[in-house]
């Protein structure tokens, strides 16, 4: 049983350089599962070109808030197109984030919105980003309530809304960042999430973590995803389990999130047609 990236970009351009050794690492370190997140139109056909040369890989398209103000709901001619060539596809990385210049509030809404309405639709599961947006995001989730589970990754939101989220359907993924000192109050919201809705992401190359959690870097403070394996380590330590009892509850969390996209390529078909 191998380690499970919940949460990453590999199509970014800052891995471009080294893709095939960071391949190759995963690969040795024992990941067997990585969760390939599109932003824009402009990057999801390498995230399904990765996805189509690595078995490994379940790929994600999705439109995020910060691409929102460039394509709007223009950008999302393609995805539905994108998501029935490739059933295993997941909805994401899309969401709400008001911590960004410029944010346009109801543009972000109304793609996301329509996104889970395609996720729906596909009966995808979906990987959720949000950034001071928490309560705007918990109203859009009433308005198109996901159909299947849901992952609110890097979660930093607040402790009292993690009930609601729950009984919608949701999945926290923990990155590496969230174990650097200032982010322990971050970090502790976890402990008020049980055990069964919990995944943990690299989000590389972004959200590097503290210099002791990193086992390879890169240049200029680039996240390696290979540092998943002392994520999964710390957090192991901090829950006070056993390494391979951890691996073994994560991937188990991993298959009831990941399992709405069991669909087979007849029912695609029936949705083409």
């Amino acid at each position: 049983m191998g380690l499970i990236d919940a949460h990453l970009h590999l199509q970014d351009s800052r891995l471009a350089g080294e893709f095939e050794s960071i391949l190759s690492q995963l690969r040795q370190a024992g990941v067997t599962r990585w969760v390939v997140n599109g932003t824009s139109p402009e990057d999801w056909s390498r995230v399904a070109e990765i996805a189509s040369d690595n078995p490994e890989v379940i790929a994600g398209y999705g439109l995020h808030p910060w691409s929102v103000n460039s394509f709007g709901l223009a950008g999302l001619e393609e995805l539905e197109y994108l998501l029935l060539q490739d059933p295993g596809a997941v909805v994401g990385e899309i969401g709400l984030d008001k911590w960004i210049r410029d944010h346009d509030n109801e543009l972000q809404k109304k793609c996301f919105l329509k996104q889970l309405e395609i996720a729906n639709r596909l009966g995808r599961s979906t990987v959720i980003h949000c950034l001071q947006s928490w309560g705007s995001l918990r109203d859009c989730l009433k308005e198109v309530p996901p159909e299947k589970p849901f992952l609110l990754h890097s979660y930093g939101g607040p402790l009292e809304m993690i009930g609601d989220f729950l009984d919608r359907g949701a999945f926290f993924s923990i990155s590496g960042y969230f174990f650097r000192d200032d982010k322990v109050k971050k970090l502790a919201v976890f402990d008020e999430i049980p055990s069964d809705r919990i995944l943990l992401e690299s989000d590389a190359p972004d959200m590097l973590p503290p210099p002791e959690l990193i086992k390879l870097p890169l240049a200029d403070g680039v996240n390696h995803p290979v540092n998943l394996v002392r994520i999964y380590a710390s957090y192991a330590e901090r829950v006070s389990f056993p390494l391979d009892e951890v691996i073994a509850q994560i991937a188990g969390n991993f298959g009831n999130w990941y399992q709405a996209n069991a669909r087979s390529k007849a029912d695609e078909r029936s949705v083409i047609e």
